[in-house]
């Protein structure tokens, strides 16, 4: 089971911040520093909304992946429990 996710560290929360630091750091009749912190804001924003698409992006390929690999297996297994089955048949076969 996944483990629950806080909103705070979702894509559209993320993107809502940036938007509001950035606006705040536009805004004249902010106090400099103020601005500057928006800035600083903004940009760790960014930088997790990134680090959170790419984590993201990797997972569903790992997931994927092992989806995939999953279906070989499987495939293989049933190769191989076929191929049993034909030897088998063959073997009782040649007996009679």
């Amino acid at each position: 089971m996944s483990e629950k996710q806080s909103y705070l560290g979702t894509p559209t929360t993320l993107a809502v911040m940036i938007v509001a630091a950035v606006w705040a750091a536009a805004s004249s009749g902010t106090a400099p520093y103020a601005r500057v912190l928006a800035c600083v804001w903004a940009g760790g924003a960014a930088v997790n909304l990134v680090l959170l698409l790419v984590r993201r992006r990797r997972d569903q390929r790992a997931a994927a992946q092992a989806a995939a690999d999953g279906a070989d297996a499987k495939t293989a297994a049933d190769g191989a429990d076929a191929k049993a089955a034909a030897d088998a048949k063959a073997a009782a076969d040649a007996d009679r």
